[in-house]
């Protein structure tokens, strides 16, 4: 006889559509389910089952590691009451099952495909799996984007989600858009490549009934990809999700999960002011990358650019200290500005803070013939002020996101007008500007700096930790639904899918845009 909480509910049940008593997959599929749309039968886990093994994990994780804190969940003796109930709930499933993450997190697009699902299950095999769900809370990947959301593992309350396995004949994801129309990606089989960002899938748009997609057509049929195209306009219309995941099974839909995805909020295309396109803004723009921050602005940006040649950094004692430095920079500062603009330091100074204010306005084309009239300093000053400045800027460690560095608009536009352009495909809507640099594997990322603009092969979900500070993200191949692009969409950071840069990037990083809307990239090469 049950005697403890109820933990396992069945997704006819009603309470089940709640996320706190099922997560936020198990909730949505059993809104949908409710909403009489195409979902299989199963159960939900409770998340409040797997609160004690996460916090046990939490105090081995300190001790042992990501490893210790995984086994020692894959060893927690699950309660009797808990077996039972799951043991009544899969009776009537068809074997194989599959076991599915449902954390209360999973609702936001930043967790999109942080966890795993266990495949080919047997009823009796059903609390092991659940422990793997669990245990994957711990996994190095899966802490460091727990880390850039500023969240605890245990806080995941991790339910889970059983439903019998099926093997589609076709499978993807599909996005309603603002305007009706539906973005489909589809593979054969199982759409679980394409969602974790390993195939590109076939792409299809679907509007008023209107079908354009030849590789997808050819793939799976004008007629099913309607079915489709409809299924995701029903979830929109009935529970309000804007993004599933589907199967095509025996010519039938199948609902695999619902989210609702972030939509781009975009006015217009990018409009670049034609100055940008002077030689001297592409100049100033890499020495605005190479001194970033205010502590740029405040010690550099307003008297280098006069510089008809470049100055040799003399770099600081390594004891100095650091409050003494700054103070010895704006020092500096204020001379060399007051010799570059040939004025009173005062008044040079509020003169180069208005002339770099309007630079990164719509009219830049004044303050840049500014720039030009600046007079030389003195060098030997000028050296010890860049050394300085890059001695503060190299250790400034801003607590969580940096944002938008306030130079990042001016690059895209003289990258835009100035740069090599590629074509791609887009994947999220936005403009970003840095550093393109190429990330081969999750575990190589030493390099990467905050604002820089991600490049790899395939958007893969443990790159997922990188763009919680990223200007952008590149792939050369993928689908733009794949969970990674889900990840950029809720943080809005841009992202182009199907561009041929790697070749170009992987030689060294290179200062550049991407255009998520129009899917382009602008490279300034050396």
């Amino acid at each position: 006889m049950n005697t403890g909480p109820t933990l396992v509910t069945l997704l006819d049940d009603p309470t089940t559509a709640n996320v706190t008593v099922s997560g936020a997959k198990g909730a949505g599929l059993a809104q949908a389910r409710t909403a009489g749309l195409p979902v299989l039968d199963g159960f939900v886990i409770s998340p409040e089952a797997s609160v004690n093994a996460l916090t046990h994990a939490a105090k081995v994780l300190d001790e042992r590691g990501s490893g210790g804190a995984r086994m020692s969940i894959i060893a927690t003796e699950l309660p009797a009451d808990l077996l039972t109930q799951i043991e009544a709930a899969a009776a009537d499933l068809p074997e194989p099952l599959i076991v599915r993450s449902s954390s209360i997190l999973e609702g936001s697009g930043e967790w999109s495909g942080a966890f795993t699902s266990v495949p080919e299950v047997n009823r009796n095999e059903i609390a092991k799996a659940t422990k793997s769900v669990w245990a994957t809370c711990y996994a190095l990947d899966v802490l460091e984007r727990f880390e850039a959301v500023g969240v605890e593992p245990e806080a995941a309350h991790m339910g889970v989600l059983v439903q019998p396995e099926i093997l589609p004949d076709f499978g993807g994801a599909a996005r309603v858009n603002e305007d009706g129309s539906v973005r489909i990606d589809a593979v054969k089989g199982s759409p679980r490549d394409l969602m974790a960002g390993w195939s590109p899938g076939r792409r299809a748009d679907v509007q008023d009934g209107e079908i354009a997609g030849i590789d997808a057509i050819e793939l799976m049929g004008r007629e099913t990809l309607r079915v489709v195209a409809e299924l995701a306009s029903r979830v929109r219309s009935e529970i309000g999700h804007n993004l599933i995941e589907w199967a095509i099974v025996d010519d039938a839909p199948v609902l695999l999960q619902v989210q609702r995805s972030v939509m781009s909020d975009v006015d217009g295309g990018m409009v670049v002011p034609a100055a940008l396109g002077h030689p001297f803004a592409l100049d100033f723009v890499r020495l605005a990358h190479q001194y970033p921050g205010a502590l740029g602005d405040e010690l550099v940006l307003g008297w280098l650019p006069g510089m008809a040649s470049e100055v040799n950094l003399t770099a600081p004692a390594k004891n100095a200290n650091t409050e003494e430095l700054l103070a010895r920079g704006q020092e500096l500062a204020h001379r060399l500005v007051a010799e570059a603009w040939d004025k009173p330091a005062n008044e040079a100074a509020a003169q180069a803070a208005l002339v770099l204010r309007r630079l990164r306005s719509d009219r830049p084309n004044e303050s840049i013939e500014a720039l030009q009239q600046l007079q030389p300093v003195d060098e030997e000053l000028a050296s010890e002020l860049l050394g300085i400045a890059r001695h503060l800027i190299d250790r400034s460690t801003p607590d969580g996101r940096r944002g938008l560095d306030r130079w990042e608009p001016v690059l895209a536009g003289v990258a835009a007008l100035q740069g090599q352009v590629f074509a791609g495909t887009p994947s999220v809507g936005g403009i970003g500007a840095g550093r393109l640099v190429w990330v081969e594997h999750s575990k190589q990322t030493e390099h990467v700096r905050p604002r820089d603009i991600i490049v790899t092969q395939y958007p893969l979900p443990n790159f997922s930790p990188l763009l919680f500070d990223a200007a952008g993200i590149i792939s050369l191949g993928g689908a733009s639904t794949a969970h990674l692009f889900e990840v950029a969409r809720s943080l809005t950071v841009p992202a182009v899918i199907e561009c041929p840069i790697g070749d170009i990037v992987r030689d060294g990083p290179l200062l550049g845009m991407l255009d998520g809307d129009a899917g382009r990239v602008a490279i300034i090469r050396e």
